[in-house]
C-alpha cells in the first residue's frame, strides 16, 4: 500500500510540467508588484485630495484678499471722487465771488471823484472800505483766514517769506523780528497758502 502512494507521488512529480516552480515565484513577485502599485496609487489619491484641499484654501483667501482690495480700491475712488467735486464747487463759488467783487471795484474806480470834492473822495474811500471788507468775508466763508508769524519764533522757509534781515538787541540768530505783510492759512494749520513776509535776525 505505501509503495503504491510513493509511486503515484512519484507519478505526480514526473507529470507537474516542467518550469512550474518559476510560475509561482512570478505570480508571487506580480503580486507584490500589484500591491505596490495600490499603495502608490492611494498614496498619490490622498496627497492629490490634500492638495485640492490646500489649493481650494489658497483660492479662497485669495478671492477674499482680492475683494477687500477691490472695495478698499472702490471705496477710495468715491471719496476721491467727492473730493474733486467739492474742489470744484469751492472754486466755482469763489470765482463767483471774486467775479462779483471784481466788477464792483471796476464801478467804484470808473466813478472816481475829482481830488477837489472833497465830500465825494470820502464817499468813495468808504465805497472801497466796503469792498475789502467783501473780500475779507469772502475768504473766511471759503475757510481762509489771516496767518501771522509768531514773533521771536525760529524761521521756517515753509511758513515765512524772508524778506530781509537786521541785528536784533537781545535775540539770536534765524529769529521772527518783524512781520512786514501777514500772510493766509486754511482751516488746517499746517496748510499756508501765502506765506507772511517777516525780517529776519542776524
Amino acid at each position: 500500500m505505501n509503495d503504491e502512494l510513493m509511486t503515484s507521488a512519484a507519478n505526480a512529480e514526473a507529470a507537474r510540467p516542467p518550469g512550474l516552480e518559476h510560475q509561482t515565484l512570478g505570480s508571487s513577485t506580480i503580486y507584490r508588484l500589484c500591491e505596490e502599485v495600490i499603495s502608490l496609487r492611494e498614496r498619490n489619491t490622498r496627497q492629490h485630495t490634500e492638495f485640492d484641499r490646500k489649493l481650494s484654501g489658497v483660492r479662497d483667501e485669495l478671492k477674499g484678499s482680492f475683494n477687500s482690495f477691490a472695495a478698499d480700491t472702490q471705496r477710495a475712488y468715491q471719496q476721491l471722487r467727492q473730493e474733486i467735486h467739492g474742489e470744484k464747487r469751492l472754486n466755482m463759488a469763489l470765482l463767483n465771488e471774486l467775479l462779483e467783487i471784481g466788477h464792483d471795484l471796476e464801478g467804484i474806480v470808473a466813478a472816481r471823484p475829482p481830488l477837489d470834492d472833497m465830500e465825494a473822495l470820502k464817499r468813495w474811500a468808504e465805497a472801497v472800505e466796503v469792498e475789502s471788507r467783501k473780500v475779507q468775508a469772502a475768504l473766511l466763508r471759503h475757510g481762509l483766514h489771516p496767518y501771522d508769524a509768531v514773533i521771536s519764533s525760529p524761521y521756517n522757509p515753509a511758513l515765512h517769506e524772508r524778506v530781509g534781515s537786521k541785528r536784533v538787541e537781545g535775540m539770536g540768530p534765524l529769529l521772527v523780528a518783524e512781520q512786514r505783510e501777514r500772510g493766509y492759512a486754511s482751516q488746517q494749520p499746517e496748510f499756508v497758502l501765502r506765506r507772511p513776509k517777516v525780517i529776519v535776525s542776524e
